[in-house]
């Protein structure tokens, strides 16, 4: 494992403000929120994408909240291209990019590349989760926009108490459109989503054996599918499609963890991240690694011990220092009956499973 296979794409959260409100959301305190206490004006929008340059990230991410409905949207991009980011991506839920003409403004001005959100494979179930009629329709319209203009898309499906049945029929409906990259994310009982409600919750063992039967069925007909923030141990043999806390920061469409955490945190936060986060490595990590290489896993290893919790089983588990155990919320919620340690000597390589052929390594 080398530290230039860390990910050099950045996210920029211009802000929560959103034309949707899903049922999930981190963010449902600040939705309507307009301030510039959540959310950029330009100008510090495009200090930040100034600064993620000079810090040597490739690719910039806007996201949000919706980005697409900032009057600076155009703007920022072009800001972006002018200071030589090589890819300009934007997340979405879609419905602005039901405008051929907005689209191809965005694109034209250079986004390279489209993350929509899609949460159930009819308007029914994506509407009721959106909390917006019509959310569905105007979503396949925008992926239709942009695959007619050439340019590539990614989805991401939060997987939820709500949708978990029709999770395969969504896997199937991203085939049909002719989406390039596929993601599956399970709901993250996280701080800001305490507010959702119960229904949100999955069980991992619930999940599972419909995750894999997705995959079997529709992993071929995408450049990557991956299933994120799930249990290693839940997905057994199916290991090489799961991206955990440490897995993201090599994958490429996702983000730079250590860089993102320096700018988001105070300086001392940050440090202490780093510091605790490396006193966790195991001893021969610490003198094999670069230093470099050290960080970058230090801040992912304090990002897990922040949010997440290992269990006993965890820690008998060989993917115990890979995995990053689950959340403390879905612990408080079900413990850790489903776990089910695997056996055998502990992994310490944190790409053990990244699949070569599509990370570029």
């Amino acid at each position: 494992m080398s530290i230039h296979n860390v990910t050099k794409r950045i996210d920029l959260n211009v802000g929560t403000y959103c034309n949707l409100h899903c049922s999930f959301c981190y963010y449902q305190n600040a939705l309507n929120d307009t301030s510039p206490r959540n959310n950029h004006t330009t100008e510090s929008a495009k200090n930040l994408i100034s600064l993620y340059k000079k810090k040597g990230m490739e690719a910039l991410e806007l996201t949000g909240g919706e980005p697409t409905i900032r009057s600076d949207i155009v703007e920022l991009v072009q800001y972006a291209k002018e200071k030589g980011f090589k890819k300009i991506s934007v997340i979405t839920n879609g419905l602005r990019l039901a405008s051929e003409e907005f689209t191809r403004k965005l694109i034209d001005v250079g986004v390279s590349d489209f993350l929509f959100s899609i949460h159930g494979p009819t308007a029914d179930i994506h509407d009721e989760v959106t909390g917006v009629k019509g959310s569905f329709s105007k979503l396949c319209k925008g992926i239709e926009n942009v695959k007619k203009a050439g340019v590539k898309v990614r989805c991401n499906s939060v997987v939820t108490g709500k949708n978990v049945s029709n999770l395969y029929y969504v896997a199937h409906l991203c085939f049909e459109l002719g989406v390039d990259r596929f993601n599956f994310i399970m709901f993250n009982p996280i701080e800001q989503a305490k507010g959702s409600i119960a229904d949100e919750n999955i069980k991992y063992s619930v999940a599972a054996p419909l995750l894999k039967k997705a995959i079997d069925d529709f992993y071929r007909g995408f450049e990557k599918m991956i299933v994120r923030y799930i249990p290693l141990c839940q997905m057994g043999g199916y290991e090489r499609f799961v991206h955990n806390i440490h897995q993201v920061h090599y994958d490429h469409d996702e983000w730079n963890y250590y860089l993102r955490t320096r700018v988001r945190f105070p300086f001392y936060k940050w440090l202490a991240g780093v510091f605790t986060g490396y006193i966790l490595l195991p001893h021969f990590l610490k003198i094999g690694n670069s230093i470099s290489e050290n960080k970058h896993i230090a801040i992912l290893n304090a990002h897990s011990l922040m949010n997440k919790i290992k269990t006993t089983k965890c820690r008998k588990c060989r993917y115990c220092f890979i995995c990053g155990g689950i959340w403390k919320e879905y612990y408080r919620l079900y413990g850790d009956k489903e776990l089910t340690g695997i056996e055998g000597e502990p992994i310490y390589n944190i790409t053990e499973f990244l699949r070569k052929d599509i990370h570029g390594y």
